[in-house]
């Protein structure tokens, strides 16, 4: 793997940890607009005995709510619209000070602020009981008298992010924005201006949100990376939370309450930290919290370490409002046992000011459904180096929060030709096999085509270039097809793909070593035309062998193909039976959106013929004699096929799947000359349910799959449906663990499978830390099915001299799983059948597979 696959495999990474660390709502960039002011006030916040910065001290101009805070160093920017003004500092343990500012004064100012405190034993706190409880009581009073009444604002918000690795910032980025917020229909942004380090345009090519990704910690629900945590003042929180009155500070002469925040329980999606509440008013002026370690996120990070600060402000009116958000995030991300990385660090200083509030909101912000990131408007809204630029100003667009020494430096060390993964060394078996000099641009794709339908579609792009110079044919492929099984032998075959104009078009080609005659050879490829957004045309035409069941809970039918070929290398009974097919399809496909739904309609002419067994080879010379391959009505079968979808795809382990299909098959000799007449009706449906811990990224979680199907007529062996089975050690979703070598088949179908999640809840349950630290997730599952076969069939197939597997009855089927061992690559499942003696015990590699 070279640097520039591993550039593109971090910015991957990188992507869901934008998408998660903010809120649900989305940001629409418009035309970036320039601010003008009279002057910006600069300088420094320092403690006025000892010299020391005073950092996120709060500035703000008086009777107004524009404000700003200091950076680390104590540093500040403020602008101001006119002349005179008076500026209020504030910082909790000092006394706050207020200074006239005129047109002839400096606008270099250094506020140095007067430590004031308050002894334990002047603190009155009327109520009984915990002081801090009671204290936490009167904040949550008191937010509900206030809260209800705020219904909009809008606010001129200043983002930073920097992203660093341990050793150095590997880049930088900013931008301006002004956010809109709406009690019922969520937060807006337009983006004014942005830029960064100039790597950055290797990533990101829209606009980069600010308030989007700005905890409120004064919300009821606060959501972090997905989850949906009770915050310190939400209604219910004196049964979250331990509130422990620590100490006080004095602001201004009045007592301010610092507070300890801890979980009453260690399940529940909660925060620990300490918050500072004023007295008189029991407000909040700042927070510190830490999600607690029930913090669920996806499984891309073994290790998440978050903190986040905020302070509060009334600006004088009745409504306490964000004034920053400090933000240090953590990331230990691992890739199964494949690929890691070093850690990933990134900072987030935001600065909120300018409020208006229950003002109107523009409802054009809100004319779309659609919850998009930011978009950019036209090229002026993008990233820009700071070559050119004011120091205190994005384009000239208003001050912001001074950069530390490191993130200056940054601005000129990094240019365009660094590259963010160059940041981070690369881990696992992907980095070691770097280390060594292994790997290269291309890869090696084993396992096979698409299989028997041939319906997914893999689309390939280049990810070099911005697509400007687009040739009207693109060449894509030259890519290897390899497998292996007891029919076809080794298969050696080449795929390659071309885009002529608006016409897709692929070809593929193999050699088999196994069989003599026609069948050595493999050939086909299938073209497709759009016909409008969500409706296409396509053409198939296929020579070859080909499996004469499906592997549905194989997630892909290339997966299935290679793990068959693993399993039959290592002298293994093969799963597969296969038949010839000599086919020819035409498929006309109409996707809706809402809902999500896809109808396809498929006319199939298909000459089948049977091939026999021709090898028992395995690598290790094992004396194993493979099960012949069983012959197949043979003729022409012409039909039309109609296939209804609705619901997302999803991906079990990673993303919920809700989604029913159905499908019916038709073949009539009268209408089509077919050789067969039947009808084939199937339907699969899947659903996730949530039970337990709700408010977590990744809930427990119920998943469940129907699966069935029925023949009517004289269907021919190679249109039975099948139970799936689970050939060891690989143990999938949707099959009979213990069903080790053979699927059930028959006419009629009917299957049930589930599986609960109960992630790490049991390990936290009995304080067991190891298991939780290394997201080993605990699995209750089960499965159940059945098959039938008529007399008639089961006569014919007789008289053929054909058994095949089907079930005694309804099989049933109990167990336990532990996945995400070793780096969340392996699943250990152990199964018992409920209607037989005996243990099945199994392992999935890459455990959503």
């Amino acid at each position: 793997m070279t640097l520039r696959r591993t550039s593109r495999l971090f910015s991957l990474v990188l992507l869901p940890v934008f998408l998660l660390m903010g809120g649900p709502e989305g940001a629409h960039a418009q035309d970036a607009t320039q601010d003008t002011t009279a002057v910006t006030l600069q300088g420094r916040v320092v403690d006025a005995e000892t010299g020391a910065p005073l950092p996120q001290a709060n500035l703000r101009v008086a009777d107004t709510y524009r404000g700003t805070i200091t950076n680390a160093d104590g540093q500040y920017t403020l602008a101001l619209d006119s002349l005179p003004v008076t500026v209020v500092v504030r910082y909790v343990g000092y006394e706050s000070v207020r200074r006239r500012l005129t047109a002839d004064t400096s606008p270099r100012q250094t506020f140095r602020l007067t430590p004031s405190t308050v002894q334990m034993e002047e603190v009155r706190v009327t109520g009984s009981g915990n002081p801090g409880e009671t204290i936490m009581r009167r904040v949550i009073e008191n937010k509900q008298a206030w809260w209800p009444a705020l219904k909009s604002y809008s606010v001129e918000a200043y983002n930073r992010f920097t992203l660093a690795s341990d050793t150095t910032i590997a880049a930088v980025a900013e931008s301006q924005t002004t956010a809109f917020w709406d009690a019922e229909r969520g937060t807006r942004e337009v983006v004014r201006s942005q830029r960064g380090t100039a790597n950055l345009n290797q990533i990101v090519d829209g606009a980069l949100p600010a308030a989007a990704t700005v905890l409120n910690l004064y919300r009821d629900n606060v959501e972090v990376f997905g989850n949906r945590l009770v915050g310190v003042t939400h209604p219910d929180a004196l049964d979250y939370y331990d509130f422990t009155l620590d100490t006080t500070r004095a602001i201004n002469g009045r007592q301010a309450f610092r507070i300890e925040v801890e979980p009453e329980s260690r399940l529940s999606s909660t925060f620990r930290g300490t918050v500072t509440v004023l007295d008189s008013t029991y407000a909040l002026l700042e927070a510190t919290l830490r999600p607690t370690a029930s913090l669920s996120t996806s499984r891309l990070f073994k290790g998440v370490d978050l903190s986040f600060e905020q302070q509060f402000s009334n600006f004088g009116g009745p409504y306490w409002l964000p004034v920053d958000f400090r933000a240090r995030r953590t990331l230990d991300v691992q890739l199964s046992a494949l690929v890691s990385f070093s850690d990933i660090r990134i900072q987030q200083v935001s600065r909120l000011s300018g409020y208006q509030v229950n003002e109107p909101v523009p409802d054009s912000l809100y004319g779309t459904e659609e919850d998009e990131t930011a978009v950019r408007a036209d090229s002026t809204v993008g990233i820009q180096a700071l070559s050119g630029l004011q120091s205190d100003t994005l384009r000239g667009g208003g001050p912001f929060v001074p950069y530390s020494r490191a993130e200056r430096a940054a601005y000129t060390r990094i240019d365009s030709t660094d590259t963010i993964g160059d940041a981070f060394e690369l881990g696992g078996l992907v980095g070691w096999l770097q280390d060594l000099g292994l790997g290269g641009e291309d890869g090696l794709s084993i396992g096979g085509d698409l299989g028997e339908d041939d319906e997914a579609e893999s689309d390939t792009t280049d990810g070099d270039g911005d697509g400007a110079a687009a040739s009207l044919v693109d060449v894509e492929g030259g890519l290897p097809i390899l497998r292996y099984n007891r029919v076809e032998g080794g298969h050696f075959g080449l795929r390659l793909d071309l885009d002529i104009g608006p016409l897709a078009v692929r070809g593929q080609g193999g050699y088999n070593t196994g069989p003599s005659g026609p069948t050595q050879w493999s050939y086909g490829g299938r073209a497709t035309l759009p016909l409008g957004d969500d409706t296409n045309l396509s053409a198939r035409y296929r020579y070859g062998i080909e499996p004469r069941y499906r592997a549905r809970s194989r997630v892909v039918p290339v997966w299935a193909r290679l793990t068959n070929s693993l399993w039959t290398l290592a002298g293994e009974p093969e799963y597969y039976d296969y038949h010839g097919n000599e086919r020819m399809r035409l498929s006309l496909r109409h996707a809706v959106s809402d809902p999500d739904a896809t109808l396809a309609l498929q006319l199939r002419n298909e000459r089948h013929f049977s091939v026999g067994k021709a090898t028992d080879y395995n690598v290790f010379g094992r004396a194993i004699t493979q099960p012949p391959n069983p012959s197949v009505a043979e003729g022409w079968l012409r039909s039309v096929a109609v296939t209804a979808t609705l619901g997302t795809r999803g991906l079990l382990g990673i993303l919920p799947i809700t989604r029913v299909e159905a499908s019916v098959e038709y073949s009539d000799p009268d209408v089509a000359a077919s050789d067969f007449d039947f009808t084939r009706v199937e339907a699969v449906a899947d659903a996730r349910i949530e039970t337990f811990f709700q408010r977590r990224f990744r809930p427990n979680a119920l998943d469940l799959r129907v699966d069935a199907g029925a023949s009517f007529g004289d269907a021919p062996l190679q249109r039975f449906g099948v139970i799936e089975a689970s050939p060891q050690p690989y143990t999938p979703f949707g099959a009979l663990r213990t069903l080790d070598d053979r699927p059930y088949q028959g006419e009629h179908h009917a299957a049930l499978f589930w599986e609960h999640n109960f992630r790490t809840v049991p390990f936290e349950l009995i304080g067991w830390t190891a298991p939780v630290n290394q997201d080993i997730e605990v699995i209750l599952h089960g499965g159940h099915g059945h098959t039938w076969i008529g007399g008639d069939a089961e006569e014919r197939l007789s008289q053929r001299g054909i058994l095949l597997r089907t079930a005694d009855g309804f099989h049933h089927e109990l167990g336990l799983s532990i996945n995400g061992l070793l780096y969340d690559t392996l699943r250990l499942d152990v199964t018992k059948r409920l209607d037989a003696s005996g243990l099945s015990v199994g392992v999935s590699v890459l455990r959503f597979l």
